[in-house]
């Protein structure tokens, strides 16, 4: 293969850069997580970003550099590399395998999501972290020769509107929600919360504890109230007439064969919602909303790739993502 001159360099990159200002005019400077300038184009649909790096590809085999190569995982960390903080191993969020390496949820979803949030960095990688972590601000990572890196990005059960939680961050849209739910018998006579009363309610685990504590006109109008160490053992005491509903939460709930042979009352005793964190007011937000949009939006994608891999991990459409951008509103 022949060099092209340099002149000749000149005039395609000149061209290329031509097209991609006509595709996309409207870009945003802002400032970046790393306080550093950095142009942000918005609004641009996959197909088009495919396109460009393909010519972007064929550009740099043209001029005999390197070669496209795709980002991902982080084989050392280094100051181009995204830290993605969290806390705690939980299926199917992520797991750890005896390889060492995630697998889950969080891992595909931001696989996925990467090329259109990382902004200047290379590669990303997750790194657990104390739970009273500042996102931010705290060090995440120190390597063997000291150097301290902090992750600007954390993912991970967050309850808003507790404490001061949402004074000190700033979170994109809940992509997954656990609720608290109440489940009877089909056919039986509780159909809301206040039939509870003088019920015998049984309730299943810690968060749903924790939900009727702050429930408590419901906990405390009810006839009796038992805690059971499986969803499965409380539902066979439902239909043997031990207790007439139980406390749970969907995750335990809603993946059963047999969830269609019961009923859950309307409302909830509460949430747990998961989604992205950063330091309260980052720009980056709403730029990682659009990526998890666009991955969910047949307008970007000749299907939604993002219902199907929900569905995957929790047995069930476990999303309350809800983002829609200002422009399609």
């Amino acid at each position: 293969m022949s060099i092209i001159n340099s002149a000749k360099e000149d005039i395609f990159l000149l061209t290329l850069m031509h097209l991609y200002y006509k595709i996309e005019k409207k870009l945003i400077l802002s400032k970046s997580v790393f306080d550093r300038k950095v142009i942000v184009m918005t609004k641009v649909k996959k197909s088009i970003k495919k396109i460009i790096a393909v010519i972007m590809c064929v550009a740099v085999i043209g001029v005999m550099f390197a070669g496209c190569s795709s980002s991902g995982e982080a084989s050392e960390i280094t100051d181009k590399t995204m830290l993605i903080a969290y806390t705690d191993e939980v299926e199917p969020f992520l797991t750890k395998g005896k390889d060492g390496k995630l697998t889950g949820f969080d891992v595909d979803l931001f696989k996925k999501i990467y090329d259109n949030v990382k902004n200047d960095t290379k590669n990303y990688e997750f790194v657990k972290v104390d739970k009273d972590y500042r996102v931010g601000e705290d060090t995440a990572y120190t390597s063997k020769d000291g150097t301290e890196y902090i992750a600007y990005t954390m993912i991970g059960a967050v309850q808003k509107d507790t404490g001061s939680v949402n004074e000190d961050y700033s979170f994109t849209k809940d992509i997954i929600t656990n609720r608290i739910i109440t489940v009877t018998k089909s056919g039986n006579n509780i159909s809301d919360y206040n039939d509870i009363a003088g019920k015998k309610l049984g309730f299943v685990g810690k968060n749903s504890k924790a939900a009727l504590d702050k429930n408590f006109a419901v906990r405390d109008g009810a006839k009796s109230v038992k805690e059971y160490p499986t969803i499965k053992q409380a539902l066979a005491d439902i239909d043997g007439g031990k207790i007439d509903a139980v406390v749970t939460d969907e995750f335990s709930f809603m993946p059963l064969e047999t969830a269609s042979n019961y009923q859950i009352l309307d409302g909830n005793l509460g949430k747990i919602s998961y989604a992205f964190m950063f330091k309260k007011g980052d720009w980056v937000v709403d730029n990682w909303n659009e990526a998890i949009y666009e991955l969910k939006s047949p307008d970007y994608n000749d299907k939604d790739e993002f219902t199907p891999m929900v569905e995957k991990y929790f047995g069930y459409n476990a999303s309350s993502f809800d983002y829609v951008p200002s422009n399609t509103k």
